[in-house]
This record gives structure tokens, sequence and C-alpha cells, in this order.
């Protein structure tokens, strides 16, 4: 008789180490020296701080060190605040349904002690002794009685040093050290009464003086021009209120760089709020353009649920409908109410023809959602060097309603067939005639009549000129006889500084000049007549957050196209014919003569069988 199986007594099924459990939790919680940065600063900010210090070294890979004048801790306190799911901030289940801390899970302290060699040094009272705690790696803690002044000191050095396959996908020194600037300027922000000083290498970034007024901290972080350019935002319904500012809509920028909102003071980043706050707006904002918004939305906590994702950035509201809709009013609102809103749309002609083509003082163009959105950027007395030629025959020009306010009899019939995109016709082969309403060049041919728009076509010759002279190193600079002085927010400042070698090899010299301000000593010769701060602000809005190669020359190559834009020849701009020929021999000796590098079309075909079948001829 065969014997039965021998019975494996060996469970499959154990319970993890405490620091191996904690490892696990770092995963979620610490995935970058951002994200201690993070949680150390909302300890802080929980413990009712009015000073909180943070210096970082190498981008936080080397050295972190936060540093409060907030409650501290008592050495029994301390000892367990390195254990999992340990929190002063909640006692029930009940409690999860009003959370008014930003930490409440307990997590934070011990996964980031896990990974790292955490030393914490923390006192309740300056009267009595402090406590020392050390860890290494989630190795037991060390602990000892210190002298030490009331508040909290934390400091982790050597982030993943025990976990090399986490340590080697964190970037270079100067993005980590703009993540870390970003969440920073975020509690700055929603905490004007706090003194926030942040130090990097050695190097002040930011340091906010307490105030009473968000307003004052805002010019402080982002700098008065932007402030200035603000409309506040203060209306309540029922158990919500939203406070804050909101730029007008002549301000914008070509990211959402400038855009922070919070529910009770937690930055969140939320497709609600954002989405609502896009169609408070409307029609109001340029293709591709953003408003700078600092929104503060209060709320009874038990009306959202913030405890949906590990790093607290998402939250979800019970009445997402009501939130959304209180939001889009009250923004809309503040707009009507607004002085800066761009002026209504009932006006004369002619003050029309010129207002939809001519920038605001912030480089954006208001209120023409209906228009082909044309960068602009200033008057256009100026035309750049291959069209530079004085009047010496006073133009051609076969249509301009504007100023002759004439208009077509019911009875004539424009013909509207649609015209065919140019991919392959020869330019010299068309006869130019003229201009139509001083933006597009009208040219006859044996295929038809050729219509081409001067500031697209001027676009692509400036930007295979510049593309080229930065591939030779062979871009004109123009040294400016007096240097100019920018400011700019800490984060920004960061990423200059991290693309300050790039930039100078488009003829953008930029020397650090005080914490955030830098002096712009050369531009490239042919922006030399453009607004160069609103320029390098766009430029800014454009970089991107990491270094990867391809990236960055995608973003150049963005740039190039901006540049380009911002010089060619705007709508709205005379040009005789030795001018549009000029125009014409520029564009046809370029590689792609047909597109924008936006990817418009330059010339549409009126082709000739068209225009005869409209005349019924065969």
């Amino acid at each position: 008789m065969s014997s039965l199986p021998e019975k494996n007594n060996k469970s499959r099924v154990m319970i993890l180490p405490d620091d191996l459990a904690n490892q696990i939790a770092a995963g979620e919680v610490v995935e970058r020296p951002m994200s201690v940065i993070k949680e150390l600063v909302e300890n802080s900010v929980d413990a009712r701080a009015t000073r909180i210090l943070i210096e970082i070294e190498q981008g936080g890979k080397k050295l972190i060190r936060v540093t409060d004048n907030g409650l501290g801790m008592s050495p029994e306190d301390a000892r367990l605040a390195f254990s999992r799911h340990a929190t002063s901030k909640i006692k029930s289940f009940s409690d999860l349904e009003r959370i008014k801390s930003l930490g409440f899970r307990g997590e934070a302290l011990p996964s980031i002690a896990s990974v790292s060699k955490t030393l914490m040094i923390t006192s309740d009272n300056e009267h009595l002794c402090g406590t020392q705690i050390f860890i290494d790696g989630g190795r037991p803690a060390q602990v000892k009685e210190v002298a030490c002044s009331h508040g909290t000191t934390i400091e982790v050095s050597q982030l993943f040093h025990n976990i090399p396959a986490r340590k080697k996908f964190l970037k270079s020194d100067s993005t980590e050290s703009s993540h870390i600037t970003q969440v920073v300027t975020q509690h700055a922000l929603a905490h004007p009464h706090i003194h926030f000083i942040l130090i990097n290498n050695g190097r002040k970034v930011i340091d906010t003086l307490p105030t009473d007024q968000p307003l004052y901290r805002i010019a402080e972080l982002f700098g008065p021009d932007l402030a200035k350019e603000l409309v506040q935002v203060d209306a309540e319904a029922g158990v919500y209120r939203l406070t804050g500012f909101i730029s007008s809509p002549v301000y914008t920028r070509s990211s959402r760089s400038a855009q922070y909102c919070y529910v009770n003071q937690r930055f969140v980043r939320d497709k609600v709020i954002l989405h609502s706050t896009q169609h408070g707006y409307s029609h109001l904002l340029p293709k591709g353009q953003h408003p700078a918004i600092y929104l503060f939305l209060s709320m009874d906590p038990k009306l959202y649920d913030v405890n949906v994702h590990p790093t607290k950035a998402e939250v979800r509201f019970a009445f997402q409908q009501e939130v959304h809709n209180f939001v889009r009013r009250t923004i809309k609102d503040a707009l009507s109410k607004s002085r800066k809103l761009p002026l209504p749309t009932s006006y004369q002609p002619e003050k029309t023809h010129d207002a939809l083509r001519s920038p605001n003082k912030s480089g954006q163009v208001a209120g023409r959602s209906e228009l082909d959105n044309y960068s602009m950027s200033r008057p256009t007395e100026d035309l750049s060097s291959s069209v530079e030629l004085f009047y010496k025959n006073p133009p051609l020009h076969l249509s301009d309603p504007v100023k002759q306010n004439v208009t077509a009899p019911h009875q004539v019939e424009i013909f509207n067939s649609k015209p065919t995109p140019v991919s392959n016709l020869i330019y010299s082969e068309f006869q130019p005639l003229g201009q139509l309403d001083r933006s597009f060049i009208i040219m006859q041919g044996k295929l038809g009549i050729l219509l081409i728009d001067q500031h697209i076509a001027h676009e692509r010759v400036l930007y295979e000129s510049f593309s080229k002279a930065k591939k030779n190193k062979k871009l004109e600079v123009q040294q400016l006889l007096f240097p100019l002085a920018l400011e700019f927010s800490p984060a920004e400042t960061e990423l200059l500084i991290r693309h300050q070698k790039r930039l100078s090899e488009l003829g953008l010299e930029l020397e650090l000049f005080g914490e955030n301000g830098f002096l712009l000593r050369s531009v490239p010769a042919i922006l030399k007549n453009n607004d160069q701060k609103e320029i390098l602000r766009e430029i800014v809005d454009m970089l991107p957050m990491r270094t990867h190669e391809d990236t960055l020359n995608e973003k150049l190559e963005e740039i190039l196209v901006m540049m380009s834009c911002r010089n060619a020849i705007k709508v709205n701009t005379t040009l005789d014919l030795d001018q549009i020929k000029q125009l014409i021999s520029d564009l046809e000796k370029t590689e792609m003569p047909y597109t924008c590098p936006h990817g418009r079309p330059i010339a549409l075909l009126y082709e000739m069988d068209s225009i005869l079948k409209k005349f019924l001829r065969k």
C-alpha cells in the first residue's frame, strides 16, 4: 500500500518585515527628492510653523534639511514618529471624513527613513532637552538627548543609497532642483503667513516675507508685472467659497506653468477645477494660450475625498457638477466685472481692422478666437532685412475694404469653389499683382490666381535662415548697450539656469543677477526691434523641465519657430511690388516653400477652370 504524501507544514504566506514593508510604502510616497520635501514641509505646516527653512544639495540627492519653529515633539512622540501609521492627525475612522491637516496617514517618516540616512532633532520645550533620532536605511533607530531650540529639524542624506535601482531613475541635479522649487512655491502660495526659505547649494532661491495679503505673496514669487494683471476672485454659494486671483484675458501664457489650484489650502491637480476655469473664460482666450490662476476653494471636508492617491495631489468631489458650475460662474462674473477685459466687438470698421491685428502690451492678441492665430508681437513699422526696401512707388492695392468701406452688391456672387493648397507649383511662373487687405499677396498665372499669406511666407524664409545660421554657428548677435534687468519666479530661475548655455547658442546671453533676477546682455539680431522682455517670457514658458537631449532639441526648434513668427512681416502691412518680388524669390529658395513651420499652407490656388465655370464659360 502506497504511503500518503508527506504534509508540507511550511507556509507560503508570511508577514513582511517592517523594513521591507516601509521600503515598499516608500515606493509610493517617496518618488524623488521633491516627494521628501513635500512630506516634510507639510508636517511643518501642520505643526503650525511660522518659519520653514529648506536646504538642499545636488538636487536633494545628497542632502535635504528642513528646519521649522513649529510645535516640536516630546521624546515619546519622537520615538513613535518613525513607526508605520503613527500619526497625530487622526484617531478614528470618522476623522477621515473631516481631514483638515495636510498629512494624516503616518507613512512619510518611516518611508523616508527606510530609503535614506535620516536624522531628526526635535523639542517641544526649549527649556528641556530635545531628542535626536538617527536611522540608516530602516535599521533600528539610534536615540539620544541633545540640546536644541524649539521646533524640528529633519536631515535626509544619500537618498536611495540602499536601493540603487531606484537611485538610477533620478534625473539631473538641476531637474530635481526645479521640482523642489516648484513644490516649495506651491506651499508658499497657500500659506502667505509662513516665512519660507529655500537654499540650493548655498544659493538662496526663495525667501518670502510673511504677509496677510495673498497678492503680495504672488508678486513676490512671480513678479509685480504679473500681479498687476490679476483680477480678484471672491464668491460664496452655500458650502462653497472660491477666493484668489486670475489673470485678465489680455495677459496669457503659452503654458499652464502659472496655474495653481487649492482645496482647503491643499495644492491639487484637479481636472474639474481647471476645466471649469477654462469654461469661465469662454471665448476670451486666444487659441493655445492659458491664463494665470491662483484659486483657493474652501468647502466642507465631508464633500470631497483626498485619500485617493498616495501623493494626495488628487481629490474626488461628492458633487462634481456643483463644483464645476460654481467655479465657472465665479470666474465668468469676476472677468465681467474687471476693467481689464478687451473691448466689446461693437466697433467701427477701421478701428476694428487695426485692433484685431495689433497686440496688447503683453504680446498676446485678445478677443481673436474667430481669426487665424497669427503670432503678432508689436506694430510692424519695421520689416526684416530680406524685405527692407524703401517705397519708391505707391503700392498697388487690389482692394482695401477697410479704408474704402466698399461692400459687394448683392447680385455679384463671389466664387466659392474651394482653393487648392499649393504643394508643387513654381512661384516664379506667376506674376504678382498686389495685395489683398494688406495681408495677402495676389499673383496670376496660366493655372489661375495664387493667394499667398505674406506673414507665414516670410516666417518660412526666416525660420530656414535662422536654422542654418544656428547649425553653422553663425547666428548674428546684437549686444545690448544697456543690459536689460529681468525678474522671474524661483521655478523659472532654476529653469533658466539649467538651459543658460543652450540659450546662449541662440544669441540670448543671460547673467544671474540677485536671487531670481537676470541681466540680458545680448539677443539675436533678428529680435533687436522686438519686445525682448516679452519674448524671453515666452521662451521660458517653452523650456522643458527635463534636460533630455531630444526633448531639448525639440523645444529649441519651437523657440526658433516663435522667433521667426515674431519677426515675420505682419498682416495689415503694406508691401510694394519690389518687396513682394523679393519675398517670393526668398520663398522659392527655401527647402519647404509650401507650408510654414507650424504646418499651415503658405499659398492657395484658385484654379482657372473653376473661375471659368463660375462665368459659365467652357
